[in-house]
């Protein structure tokens, strides 16, 4: 992951990754430009973009997905996410879940943001962390604890074990 300014949502990434076991943690790095970066690169995955400015971050989503045909996922209230349409969680989970000769209905999808909202609604069930905002927990079946307690683990045993 790169990024070229400091702010708070690169802080919010960096506090995120170090909260991660080690061998977890994506390598996020500061780059002076990004027009020298992308000819380094091989792949691009996404791009996430923020702004305190909402309205012009709404403004030039719409923009991106209308003229570029990109699709853009909200990950944050200032954060935008862009990428291939058909990269949104829930559709390439779907994909992996569907090549394992499985159905959505075999799914139980955990998440906690705006850019988790696809797969909550595609899981045969989502479930939304007790951090989420409002705006999330209404995509999901069901809402368990935030996601410093053992939420997950009390989904797993009651409706998997």
């Amino acid at each position: 992951m790169l990024y070229q300014q400091h702010n708070d949502a690169i802080e919010r990434t960096l506090k995120w990754a170090d909260s991660l076991p080690e061998n977890q943690r994506p390598n996020i790095h500061k780059i002076d430009n990004f027009n020298t970066a992308i000819q380094q690169v091989t792949a691009i995955w996404k791009f996430a973009t923020c702004t305190p400015n909402i309205e012009k971050l709404r403004a030039f989503s719409q923009t991106i997905q209308q003229e570029l045909e990109l699709a853009c996922e909200w990950s944050w209230f200032d954060q935008v996410d862009i990428a291939k349409k058909g990269n949104s969680k829930g559709l390439r989970l779907q994909r992996w879940v569907e090549s394992q000769g499985l159905t959505m209905k075999d799914v139980i999808a955990f998440g906690d943001n705006f850019n988790d909202v696809s797969m909550l609604t595609a899981a045969g069930l989502g479930v939304a962390m007790g951090n989420s905002c409002d705006q999330v927990k209404k995509h999901a079946d069901i809402i368990t604890d935030q996601n410093s307690a053992p939420g997950i683990a009390q989904v797993i045993e009651k409706y998997v074990l």
